[in-house]
């Protein structure tokens, strides 16, 4: 495949599943059996949230600021209409929870070659590769391929959509940078060792292995 050379040159290390006798585990990232954990990442969720809302919005002034300066607007008729409304707001969010771990698993898959573990847990859901060990700079691409690679769909989308799908394209643009905290907390971990590492993905959680120096 045309990405097998870019993929290769990620790490000099592959993706194993047998851990190299030199390694030993630094701590494990688990969100299952630490509901502190996770309860600090759904605040700094908001924050994200916050952020990546501002960042989008001013995306789109840039982008499109002829139809952003005619104002946008929408309004409620009835009940029918609040409705469709909530309705639309759930499909978009499952829709981008579907693509962000698509794009989690699809990297787990092109560096693994083996099918990836897909779960949903109710507070989040998640791509895992249980079995494999994946190297950092590997992982570092698994744990940002949805923020970088939807967050750039939804830059392009701007150009072109209706003024009037602006609303649900920036909610579903927000949800996937504010759902992506525990990635991003995932890469500062990674990116804070200087040894070679291997992580360790369950899906809620995520064991790091450097090597014995």
């Amino acid at each position: 495949m045309m990405f097998n050379p870019l993929l290769k040159n990620l790490n000099p290390m592959p993706a194993t599943q047998t851990l190299p006798p030199d390694f030993h585990s630094i701590g494990t990232f688990d969100l299952k059996n630490n509901p502190q954990a996770l309860l600090q990442l759904n605040v700094l969720g908001f924050v994200l949230f916050a952020i990546s809302a501002a960042l989008f919005w001013y995306a789109l002034q840039i982008i499109r600021p002829i139809e952003v300066q005619n104002g946008l607007t929408f309004s409620f008729s009835n009940m029918s209409g609040i409705v469709q409304a909530i309705l639309a707001v759930i499909a978009i969010t499952v829709f981008m929870i579907v693509l962000h771990e698509a794009a989690h698993g699809l990297f787990f898959w092109l560096f693994t070659r083996s099918r990836p573990k897909f779960a949903f847990r109710g507070a989040y859901a998640y791509a895992a590769a249980p079995t494999w060990y994946i190297p950092k700079g590997q992982y570092l691409v698994v744990a940002l391929a949805p923020l970088v690679l939807l967050s750039l769909l939804g830059l392009a989308l701007m150009a072109i959509i209706p003024a009037g799908g602006f609303i649900l394209l920036l909610l579903f643009l927000v949800t996937n940078a504010s759902g992506a905290i525990g990635d991003l907390w995932v890469v500062g971990w990674l990116l804070r060792q200087s040894a070679p590492c291997y992580a360790l993905d369950k899906g809620d959680a995520v064991t790091l292995y450097v090597q014995n120096r």
